[in-house]
């Protein structure tokens, strides 16, 4: 039985914000998560250059 594309579509996404983290300059992937976390909501979209 097919999970669907839930698990492909998570790595995906796993996989794009590991990338853009490290386009930022972090080098440790867990100090930009809580970098990116503890800013205000619009920081992930200003990391995409979509605010």
């Amino acid at each position: 039985m097919r999970s669907g594309y839930g698990p492909p579509n998570m790595a995906a996404l796993r996989d794009l914000a590991i990338n853009v983290l490290r386009e930022a300059g972090y080098r440790y992937i867990p100090d930009g998560l809580r970098d990116v976390s503890c800013h205000s909501f619009t920081r992930p979209l200003d990391l995409l250059d979509l605010s």
